[in-house]
């Protein structure tokens, strides 16, 4: 390795590099040029302490800030010192088994998407105008509720730990019916007491392993971020499988793998997310087939872990 200049400046760099957020930071700045605001929502963290870390970051040579408008945008430096350079390509190597980045992957493709969608707006170019102008008059969620209408309307769909009902609600109106099923007795109350109630819902108390539903009698079956919930999942599964039609699907929405272990002690999740890997164990285990595990993008605006919907038949 080449000597750095002084000692004094070779320790600044490896405490600039001793720290995960810190290395979070560069990994992203590797792969985009963002501001703070940005980073601010893919890392899930207060402006006031991406800055904090950014001036280091600068202050040792990891990266370099140019301005755009009134927006300061960051990136990795092109300019490092030989012996910085060569710290950050071993960390580099490294850094793909850092908590959290499967997380930053999926809120950097949201903050880029989002960064298109301003753009447009600004520029105020017809495209923009016309989806301002189509969403005045139509609302913007008339496209996913009539995609709706592709499904079978013989189906009859069980949803497992319904809750107040809103998937149940939702989907209805297309299906021949829905069996909402949840322990919570609060729960089913307030989701048979809903204005918007379809005439084809069920609401029924039990529990996710021991459903009051007879065998064969859902063609879907799904879990909408109840299963990290549940401790036994692969009784769950199971469970949801015996309900199931031979040729029917069971659908899974819930958390990838994350790693805010205080969700156990603050809303009672048992398991951290689900990764594809857990998926495939999970269908195996019960005789199953892991048919699709398709990540979802988070909003911009949105605080938690990132998504998943999963098929198993």
């Amino acid at each position: 390795m080449t000597v750095a200049n002084s000692p004094s400046a070779l320790l600044d760099s490896l405490s600039a590099l001793n720290d995960c957020v810190r290395l979070r930071v560069l990994r992203l700045l590797s792969n985009s040029e963002l501001g703070v605001g940005e980073l601010s929502d893919v890392l899930q963290l207060p402006q006031s302490t991406v800055s904090r870390h950014l001036k280091l970051l600068l202050e040792t040579g990891f990266v370099s800030r140019r301005t755009l408008g009134t927006t300061g945008l960051y990136r990795i430096s092109e300019g490092m010192r030989d012996e910085t350079a060569e710290l950050w390509s071993i960390a580099s190597r490294n850094s793909n088994a850092l908590p959290g980045i499967n997380e930053d992957d999926s809120r950097l493709i949201s903050v880029l998407d989002q960064r298109h969608t301003d753009s447009k707006s600004f520029f105020k170019n017809a495209s923009g105008a016309w989806e301002s102008l189509r969403n005045k008059l139509y609302g913007n969620q008339f496209t996913s509720t009539a995609l709706l209408s592709l499904l079978d309307s013989t189906l009859v769909v069980v949803d497992i730990g319904c809750g107040i009902g809103n998937a149940a609600a939702i989907i209805a109106p297309f299906v021949k019916q829905v069996i909402g099923v949840d322990r919570e007795s609060a729960m089913l109350t307030e989701a048979r007491q809903r204005p918007d109630l379809p005439p084809n819902i069920e609401f029924v108390e039990g529990d996710a392993l021991q459903l009051p539903v007879k065998d064969d009698a859902s063609d879907i079956t799904m879990f909408c971020l109840v299963l990290h919930h549940i401790e036994d999942v692969a009784s769950a599964i199971l469970e949801a499988g015996r309900v199931t039609k031979s040729g029917g699907r069971i659908l899974i929405i819930d958390m990838q793998k994350h790693i805010h272990d205080e969700y156990r002690h603050t809303m009672g999740h048992s398991h951290l997310g689900f990764s594809k890997e857990d998926m495939q164990t999970i269908a195996t285990s019960a005789g199953l087939t892991l048919d699709r595990y398709k990540k979802l993008h988070p909003d911009t605006d949105a605080t938690g872990p990132s998504l998943f919907v999963a098929l198993l038949s």
